[in-house]
């Protein structure tokens, strides 16, 4: 019984891992993709920036609304739905050439990505054992770097074909992600007066609201995220206007800072385990400092050996944060409300990637396609997000 169990819980978490990782190779691959679209739609950076934007305001308003659901419906019903408006939306993205249609569904995109990393969550809360919780959270979030491959190598393969096929074939691989749901996810109880209305009762929504960690982690994945996707969404036109790589060096640099994404999320429940003694605060303030000095020497080097260094270091450390901050809700935050909760604090994260690519976009613009201003911001970012880590009260919360 306890091997079939076993079985069902490792391919549970293989859809999970699945959908998750196209949505990071969705998310990364907007960054290559805008180099040929910038050329056939004839895009200032700024224009780039705002369509790279637009995802994040769908994110940001579905947040909420996700996690709640994912609460009160079930994860599995939320995941479904979720990931079937980002493969229509995805499929229609190679089909139009008019900007505005572009940002309405890059806006369509992101509010289906919004239920993934909170249902996700729910789901690891209702069917992982409590000390197995953050090592599956970390390896769920782990496939960042998965997403970052696929972008860099099969996606960027279709890309130098034409653009659109690359959307073409994502959108092929989430039909396969929400196959993969319906068949290995379990069940959801219909039962409306069972045991977990009793405990959601315990726990009104209202805690979540008065639970300052929600908050402080919402501002610490806000100043990260800044940091994050604006690295993300500008690596490749900085190695193209100042090193003049093509599209294939990028995309072979990129694959490999893919893998660094996965290894720097691996390892961080190991180093906080292991290195640390538990102490997740410890551990993500040294990361970002690590982080936020490896973003400023990047912006200011013109060697190249020093930059791609630095690109490598600053994936590890900033990945192993938001990996850490991201699973700390497990330690310090009711089960009963963690869906609604993990929407909260991951709003921080969609906020700062909607503010990240139109503020750099406007800085390399404003600084006459100087990309060293917008990356500088970035590590000073890193650096307000640990003075926030600092807030973080680590008492755990007790279950209702």
């Amino acid at each position: 019984m306890s091997q079939k169990k076993s079985k069902i819980n490792v391919m549970l978490i293989a859809s999970i891992m699945l959908g998750y990782a196209l949505t990071y190779m969705d998310k990364n691959m907007i960054a290559a993709a805008i180099i040929p679209m910038e050329a056939e739609l004839s895009l200032t950076a700024s224009q780039s920036g705002l369509l790279m934007s637009m995802f994040f305001i769908g994110y940001t308003v579905m947040q909420f609304p996700s996690g709640w659901l994912s609460d009160k419906i079930g994860p599995k019903k939320v995941l479904i739905i979720s990931i079937g408006t980002i493969l229509v939306a995805t499929l229609f993205f190679g089909l139009v050439s008019a900007l505005v249609l572009l940002m309405i569904i890059r806006l369509v995109a992101g509010l289906g990505h919004a239920g993934v990393p909170t249902s996700s969550a729910k789901v690891v809360a209702n069917n992982i054992e409590p000390k197995q919780k953050m090592f599956v959270q970390s390896l769920i979030l782990a496939t960042s770097g998965i997403g970052g491959i696929l972008a860099f190598t099969l996606g960027s393969t279709l890309i130098n074909m034409n653009w659109r096929y690359a959307y073409y074939g994502l959108a092929a691989l989430y039909a396969v992600s929400i196959l993969m749901i319906f068949i290995f996810f379990p069940k959801e109880k219909k039962d409306a007066n069972g045991d977990q209305e009793k405990k959601e009762d315990k726990v009104p929504i209202s805690a979540v609201f008065k639970d300052k960690n929600v908050f402080i982690l919402f501002a610490a994945l806000l100043f990260l995220n800044i940091v994050l996707y604006g690295y993300l969404s500008w690596l490749p036109s900085h190695y193209e206007a100042n090193f003049g790589f093509d599209l294939r060096a990028i995309s072979i640099v990129l694959g490999i800072n893919a893998v660094l994404m996965s290894a720097g999320a691996l390892s961080s429940s190991f180093m906080v385990k292991k290195v640390f003694k538990g102490n997740d605060k410890g551990f993500a303030l040294t990361g970002i400092i690590i982080c936020g000095l490896a973003c400023i020497v990047f912006a200011i080097t013109n060697s190249l050996v020093m930059s791609i260094s630095m690109m490598f270091i600053f994936t590890l450390t900033s990945n192993a944060v938001y990996v850490t901050l991201f699973s700390w809700p497990h330690k310090l935050i009711k089960q009963e409300v963690i869906g609604t909760s993990i929407a909260i604090i991951n709003m921080g994260s969609t906020v700062g990637g909607f503010l990240s690519p139109t503020i750099t976009g406007y800085l390399i613009t404003a600084f006459g396609g100087n990309y060293n201003v917008a990356f500088t911001a970035m590590g000073i970012s890193a650096f307000v997000g640990g003075l926030v880590i600092l807030l973080v009260r680590t008492k755990p919360v007790k279950a209702g």
